[in-house]
């Protein structure tokens, strides 16, 4: 009887460590993931941003002289404010593709693939939990 229990305990042990493993793999791979990701989403967002400004400035360049303050300073504006959208749409799209092609599903954590997914996947998934 003792030695059933011992062998029992020793592949519940063996579990939780192979677990404990795969959880800590996952972790550790799902933080470089963000890291890398939001460095790339910081000069990506940077790019933007500048593209947007020189935009701006030519926009301005062919504008009178006269309301050439007021539209310039409502471009930088909008210049900021859409470098930031863009950055962040294109930083989610990359996310997805890089997700996809290198299979990257099932060794990232859950919550971060979500921040990757589609309003179709959310719908899917939220299906999925209300057939259960």
């Amino acid at each position: 009887m003792n030695g059933e229990l011992d062998e029992l305990d020793e592949k519940e042990r063996e579990k939780r460590k192979n677990d404990q493993i795969e959880y800590r793999t996952r972790q550790k791979t799902s933080n470089l993931f963000l890291f890398i990701g939001t460095i790339c989403e910081i000069i990506i967002t940077m790019a933007f941003v500048l593209l947007y400004f020189i935009l701006a400035i030519v926009i301005v360049a062919r504008i009178p002289e006269s309301a050439q303050q007021i539209t310039y300073n409502i471009l930088l504006i909008i210049a900021f404010l859409g470098g930031l959208v863009s950055g962040f749409f294109v930083y989610r799209t990359l996310g997805r593709l890089v997700i996809k092609k290198m299979k990257l599903e099932d060794k990232l954590r859950e919550d971060v693939l979500n921040q990757f997914k589609t309003r179709k996947q959310f719908k899917a998934d939220y299906e999925k939990k209300q057939n259960r």
